[in-house]
């Protein structure tokens, strides 16, 4: 026969201890005595008709079975968790793609210098912000001020060298055109001893045939002998005078031929004098040049801050001697911070630039951070390290491969000055509005 359980009575006192089921069956009721020969319990009449109150009633059936309500608690907890799981799943969760593997980087530049020297000073400490063009460390300056000053002397020599090519350019140009005049004389002078020639030649030709028509008439007696002389004489006279305009002619052509000789030394000469000054030229911009250089060494003696940001990594020391390319220290753009987050491959679908990311800081985790995702890489990670993996060996393993992911951290952020580069992070995209 199945036991029932026990149920208490409302009446019953909350005292009483709730009956042992187990230990006897129930009793027989004993029968009525007489009211008058039994006394009534001074206590318990009293007792019996003593209302309970409600939460001693609870406790009470809390205690008669705990288990019971814990279990029913717990499952309404469970409950109102998943319920809560659930509706955020269906507002928020099923568009956001988050990843712990994330970190806040910056475009950190290193501080070295262009020319050796000693350093003079240092003007920043560590973990000091700075502006863009703030001084930073200064070297000796005297070495590249002497190298200045004999750049600068060269340079006045060059230019020196270059005035008298001109002057030479000057001289050669004067007698080319010398030479040229002369050639237009002798020619003149060819011209005119030609012209001579040709009516001496004339004279000589009418003399020469006066003589012969007089020699004939002379003969037979017609023509006095002393005219025939005369006319002897002046075709001797013709004749000798074309002879010298003759020679006049070859000599205005010698001379000629000099001249023109005398006009082409002169046009090499003031090619010459040219391709001296086009060297001069050179030589005096090759000393500008060294002068320029020689100032723009001066003026890197002095190393400046390329923007704003906080020196790190400070190693330069008074007096250190540095050589170019020497690291002296770091700076930190902190407020040009972003952070590189590497999602898996099978995460970046639904993706797109210019979605909310909410940022969770593990240094700050009661800072609400925002960001914008600016930009997917358009290789994962792996293929720039420096072993690539090799995908066509006999032992191929799958792995899923992180893709790295640029975000813009929100200006709000990046004014509070503590979005450290190096500090990790959980990324989580809102890629709401993506079908995927």
């Amino acid at each position: 026969m199945a036991v029932q359980p026990f149920k208490r009575d409302s009446s019953q006192p909350a005292s009483a201890p709730p009956p042992n089921v187990a230990e006897a069956p129930a009793k027989m009721p004993e029968p009525a005595s007489d009211p008058a020969s039994d006394p009534a319990p001074a206590n318990d009449a009293p007792a019996a008709r003593k209302p309970v109150p409600q939460g001693q009633g609870l406790v009470a059936k809390f205690k008669s079975d705990p288990r019971k309500y814990i279990l029913s608690g717990a499952g309404l907890l469970l409950a109102l968790f998943v319920g809560y799981q659930g509706i955020h799943w269906l507002v928020a969760g099923r568009y956001e793609i988050s990843t712990d593997n994330a970190y806040i980087r910056a475009d950190i530049a290193t501080i070295a210098p262009k020319v050796q020297g000693y350093v003079e000073q240092v003007h920043v400490t560590d973990n000091q912000a700075v502006k863009q063009g703030d001084l930073l460390v200064t070297l000796e300056v005297a070495d590249y001020a002497t190298r200045v000053s004999e750049a600068a002397a060269a340079l006045q020599q060059s230019v020196a060298a270059q005035a008298q090519a001109q002057s030479g350019v000057a001289a050669a140009e004067a007698n080319l055109q010398t030479a040229a005049a002369q050639i237009s004389a002798q020619r003149d002078r060819l011209a005119q001893a030609k012209a001579s020639a040709a009516a001496a030649q004339a004279d000589a030709t009418l003399a020469a045939h006066d003589f012969e028509r007089y020699t004939e008439l002379a003969d037979k007696g017609h023509y006095p002998r002393a005219s025939l002389d005369a006319a002897a004489t002046k075709e001797q006279s013709a004749r000798a005078t074309l002879d010298q305009w003759n020679a006049g002619i070859t000599t205005a052509q010698s001379e000629l031929t000099v001249a023109q000789a005398n006009y082409h030394r002169a046009q090499e000469d003031l090619e010459s004098a040219k391709a001296a000054v086009a060297g001069a030229d050179a030589q005096v911009d090759a000393a500008k040049a060294r002068v320029d250089a020689a100032k723009l060494d001066a003026t890197r003696t002095e190393l400046r801050a390329p923007f704003d940001g906080v020196v790190a990594n400070r190693v330069v020391a008074q007096g250190q001697l540095l050589s170019p390319g020497q690291q002296t220290m770091s700076i930190v753009p902190v407020s040009q911070s972003y952070i590189v987050a590497n999602f898996k491959e099978t995460q970046v679908e639904r993706m797109r630039p210019g979605q909310e990311v909410d940022i969770h800081v593990d240094a700050y985790p009661d800072m609400k951070v925002t960001g914008t995702l600016d930009s997917i890489a358009p290789a994962t990670g792996g293929q720039f390290s420096l072993i690539p993996m090799d995908t066509a060996t006999g032992n191929f393993t799958k792995i899923v491969q992180r893709v790295p992911v640029r975000v813009k951290i929100s200006e709000e952020a990046l004014a509070t000055g503590r979005m450290r580069p190096g500090m990790s992070v959980e990324a989580k995209v809102i890629a709401k509005g993506v079908d995927g």
